[in-house]
């Protein structure tokens, strides 16, 4: 009879970790106790009906995660087989933001896992934490050096340290997905699927940043539930004091190059690659500058190109903050080797989806399409 505890349940992850949590429960001939905690209400988060359907399958609770008192409510009386900690993020908050959704929450709800004896903690940080390797493509490890190179890099960094160190902890998986995509995604990849939008509206190729042959390593939203769900089952039965860490990014060793297409090919349009003397140039902006003048490009045609579909509101935007690890990608490729989760015996986990294409991306915009976000233009 499992006991799943998930807090941050209906932010990106959260939604994919309990779409898992709940079709094997569906699979299962035992009884599954699984509750969701989360700041939003499901018909609020903008899900589809299916999902928001699914939220009527368990025990979900809506309350102010940065409350202590409401996580100590939120663990009640039980037991929990496996607890799993989602923090809630956007790019762009200041330090005092992260400290409070990131790092306090992760902390509290580390503290309570060891007070109520879970059997494991499963907290999902970022793979945007590691120092720049000499070689931009050489893949990071899990053992790698760590560099804080912005403010939510830093409290993740931190978060992760003091987890570890909390007293009395359960049994710890940290896992750091690279650059995720998948259904729910509005600020991860989202920005590129808009400018592509807007290509193909004005007949006019994708203009790309950066080298073709950066490294941009990518995950799917359903392999990081999946290894949240699997890794909370394996690492309960490894000892009192296991800790694990586990990066999570897609064998498709993907690069820009190979990113852009797949966006290219679902929209139809040609990707250009800018030449090396505007790189030039962009390499020597402020990543502020940078994206102020890509963002300032790119807005204006996306509000207009709404509009003419009958979209007068629609969360979706093509702005792309200077924390987003693609605008740093010229001084920061994001290569990540995350093999090792594979590799490790016993908890038989393997990626779904080997690579990024335009086949994987669709259910994104389809999605999107369905609640009345993007224009209903074929794809």
């Amino acid at each position: 009879m499992p006991s799943v505890l998930v807090v941050g349940s209906a932010n990106f992850y959260g939604r994919a970790v309990m779409q898992e949590l709940c079709a094997r429960r569906d699979q299962s001939s035992d009884t599954w106790t699984i509750r969701g905690v989360d700041k939003v209400l499901p018909e609020l988060a903008l899900f589809p009906q299916s999902v928001q359907q699914l939220y009527t399958t368990f025990d979900y609770r809506m309350g102010n995660l940065r409350s202590a008192e409401f996580l100590e409510q939120a663990f009640g009386d039980t037991q929990w087989d496996y607890v799993i900690n989602i923090a809630e993020y956007k790019f762009g908050q200041t330090a005092g933001v992260y400290e409070q959704d990131v790092r306090h929450v992760s902390l509290e709800v580390a503290r309570l896992a060891a007070k109520h004896k879970a059997r494991s903690l499963v907290h999902v940080s970022t793979a945007h934490v590691f120092k720049p390797n000499s070689s931009a493509n050489t893949p990071h490890g899990e053992d790698d050096a760590m560099e804080a190179t912005n403010e939510l890099a830093a409290c993740h960094v931190q978060t992760e340290q003091d987890i570890q160190a909390c007293e009395g902890r359960p049994p710890l998986v940290i896992l750091r997905p690279a650059l995720c995509y998948g259904p729910g995604d509005r600020q991860h990849v989202v920005p590129m699927l808009i400018s592509a939008q807007i290509s193909r509206a004005t007949n006019q190729p994708m203009p790309i940043l950066w080298d073709k042959d950066l490294r941009v390593s990518t995950v799917h939203v359903s392999d990081v539930a999946r290894a949240c769900v699997q890794s909370a089952q394996w690492i309960a039965q490894q000892g009192p004091k296991s800790h694990f860490v586990f990066n999570l990014a897609d064998p498709g060793d993907t690069t820009n190059a190979k990113l852009a297409h797949a966006v290219a090919q679902l929209f139809g349009v040609k990707p250009s690659f800018q030449n090396s003397a505007f790189n030039f140039i962009a390499k020597r902006l402020k990543t502020s500058e940078l994206t102020e003048e890509v963002n300032e490009s790119l807005l204006g045609p996306w509000m207009e190109l709404l509009a003419q579909h009958g979209i007068a509101n629609s969360p979706l935007s093509p702005y792309i903050d200077a924390e987003h690890p693609y605008c740093r990608l010229e001084h920061c490729p994001l290569a990540i080797n995350g093999s090792y989760i594979e590799n490790t015996q016993g908890l038989d986990f393997k990626y779904q989806y080997s690579s990024v294409s335009a086949d994987t991306l669709r259910p994104m915009i389809e999605e999107f399409q369905q609640l009345g976000l993007w224009p209903t233009i074929p794809i």
